[in-house]
């Protein structure tokens, strides 16, 4: 008997719209699912994902992930400009949500995104459950090919798993402002910074809240990670920052394979008092 882990939602078409966006960045970028289900195992495996017990769901990490991999940037030499450090070239994966359809089309010279998202009939829906917001729903899914040979071509020294792993958990440890920034996908990448000031004037989100806060895709409105406490948010943290260092110090074995590496940074959380 196989198990499977699934998700079930009711009366929320916006469910079937994220899915089809994360199933397009997995088309472009395969190595997407490789990553997500790494930081996935560690997340279950460390006891912080479980949102019933106030700690962050799979697809908040899987946003964390994403909005990394679209604002960072790589180095001729393999390595990672995290979003703060970029020089404005192209993202490790573009996003999908600003791509410029023209460039997409045919990924050749500097990447290029739209000044703004459309705003058609056939892409603004009116939301399930709230009467007085409209979702759009835009994001570039047809013809994506051309962005799937852009992102694995050898010219663009995509870093290793072990690098872009290493480079995200030390972000989200000790680079990213949790104080004034949100992680968002409806950032552009010459700028992927939006503020919590924009947040509580546009959607009402508390300035006084303090930690991780997380723009749903599409419920612009929704904070993904607003199940967590703050004790658990500094829980989080300090995992992101003991896998970093578990990372670092594989340096030093060089016997350790890149499977070594993973169970090293999914070993299961023993906590006080049990065997």
């Amino acid at each position: 008997t196989i198990m499977v882990e699934c998700d079930l939602s009711l009366q929320n078409p916006l469910a079937c719209l994220n899915t089809s966006l994360l199933h397009a960045y997995s088309k472009i970028f395969p190595s997407t699912c490789v990553l997500a289900s790494v930081i996935k195992r560690w997340a279950k495996n460390r006891d912080i994902n479980e949102p019933s017990r106030h700690t962050l769901s799979s697809y908040g990490y899987v946003l964390m992930l994403l909005y990394f991999l679209t604002a960072s940037e790589s180095t001729e030499d393999g390595f990672v400009l995290t979003p703060e450090n970029t020089k404005n070239t192209a993202p490790i994966l573009p996003n999908l949500q600003w791509v410029d359809p023209t460039w997409a089309q045919n990924p050749a010279g500097p990447y290029r995104e739209i000044p703004a998202k459309p705003k058609n009939q056939y892409c603004v829906v009116q939301h399930p459950t709230e009467p007085n917001y409209l979702v759009n729903s835009y994001f570039y899914r047809s013809g994506l090919e051309s962005l799937t040979q852009f992102c694995s071509h050898p010219s663009r020294k995509i870093p290793s798993y072990g690098m872009i792993l290493a480079s995200f958990f030390h972000y989200f440890a000790f680079e990213f402002n949790y104080k004034k920034n949100v992680v968002s996908l409806n950032t552009k990448h010459c700028y992927p910074i939006l503020e919590k000031e924009i947040k509580a004037e546009e959607d009402g989100w508390s300035l006084f809240r303090q930690g991780l806060a997380i723009e749903d895709p599409f419920e612009s409105f929704y904070d993904v990670s607003h199940v967590l406490k703050n004790t658990n948010f500094q829980t989080i943290r300090k995992e992101f920052a003991l896998a970093y260092t578990k990372i670092m110090n594989s340096l030093t074995s060089k016997n350790a394979t890149g499977k070594d590496l993973i169970d090293m940074i999914c070993e299961p959380l023993v906590r006080d008092g049990e065997n």
